[in-house]
């Protein structure tokens, strides 16, 4: 079987060449001519030169392959048009160029994210049965690209898959966090829940690997044509259960100390006003201030489980614990 994926050079497309090489799969990687291949040193993969935009190129791209998981996008751009540029429209073509040349393909997955859907208004998980409520730019492209890639799912079976925080080795995201508690600093972001607390799911990428290929390969009476799932371990965290989590795997007593959250609101004003100036995109914005805001971002994976088989192996531990041992072992850390 032959399986395109796009997005990978990155942390979650270098992870997914492993686990479907383990499965046999023949690999096609969609990458433009600068991407790094840091992350694919040593895997079994076809390069295929091409991008998003390139409708002529997505057509040559998923032409005589079983399969397609479409992972790239953009998580940080300058403004909403370049988010659904990357997210969206990209999504389009590539669904569109599978409807032309490719209409007898097995699986269509698209790995979209939480933030399609929002935040949840509480502890209780956000389920697949929800209306969704993005509340940034980021999130309205990706709930966009979803509803481009659903005009199609009677000509071609097809999949959503919707991950929370995503860590794991070769991420660089999460790192910045491990990094500063590494540093014994514990910086913690306040929120506006009852107990100051702020929520999270957050899922191992080999775990969400696993679960992107089960929803390619369960049968269409099983998994009809459409579906979405959310792909996320059992557990939810307060975002400081989570840095002590990596404190503990990191054997450090880190110091403890609040953020408001008029400092992060000052910061993300600051940048933005920096990046208008001089082009660039920072990690910390005013569109992030809108994911930031929010104090449950929180999901339920009881769907993938029921319809997918899906079972995380890694907990937040035992994830974390991996996770470092592979940055020290790559002297990350």
């Amino acid at each position: 079987m032959k399986a395109l994926i796009t997005g990978a050079s990155g942390f979650i497309g270098s992870t997914l060449i492993e686990k479907l090489h383990q499965l046999g799969f023949e690999i096609r990687a969609l990458m433009r001519s600068s991407s790094s291949l840091k992350n694919l040193n040593g895997m079994h993969y076809e390069r295929f030169e091409g991008h998003l935009g390139d409708f002529e190129s997505l057509k040559k791209a998923v032409s005589g392959v079983d399969y397609v998981f479409h992972l790239a996008g953009a998580t940080a751009a300058p403004d909403r048009d370049a988010y659904f540029e990357a997210n969206a429209w990209g999504t389009e073509r590539l669904a569109r160029a599978v409807a032309e040349v490719n209409p007898g393909l097995k699986r269509f997955v698209l790995v979209s994210s939480l933030a399609a859907a929002g935040p949840a208004s509480s502890q209780t998980p956000r389920t697949e049965a929800e209306a969704e409520q993005p509340v940034s730019f980021y999130g309205e492209s990706k709930l966009q690209g979803e509803r481009e890639l659903l005009k199609y799912k009677d000509q071609f079976q097809l999949s959503i898959v919707r991950p929370p925080m995503v860590y794991g080795p070769r991420d660089k995201g999460v790192f910045v966090i491990i990094q500063t508690v590494a540093r014994n600093l514990m910086p913690i972001i306040q929120g506006g829940s009852p107990d100051g607390q702020k929520y999270y799911s957050a899922i191992h990428s080999e775990d969400l690997c696993r679960g992107i290929i089960q929803a390619a390969l369960m049968p269409s009476d099983a998994a009809p044509s459409g579906e979405k799932f959310y792909l996320t371990a059992s557990a939810v965290h307060s975002y400081r259960e989570f840095l002590a989590t990596i404190a503990e795997c990191l054997d450090r007593d880190p110091f403890v100390f609040r953020i408001p959250r008029f400092v992060i609101s000052s910061l993300a004003w600051g940048l933005s006003g920096i990046g208008k100036m001089t082009g660039k995109t920072f990690p910390l914005n005013l569109d992030k201030l809108n994911e930031l805001r929010p104090d449950y971002w929180v999901c339920s994976n009881e769907k993938a489980t029921r319809v997918l088989n899906f079972s995380p192996e890694f907990d937040l531990r035992s994830g974390m614990t991996q996770t470092i041992g592979w940055y020290r072992q790559e002297k990350w850390l």
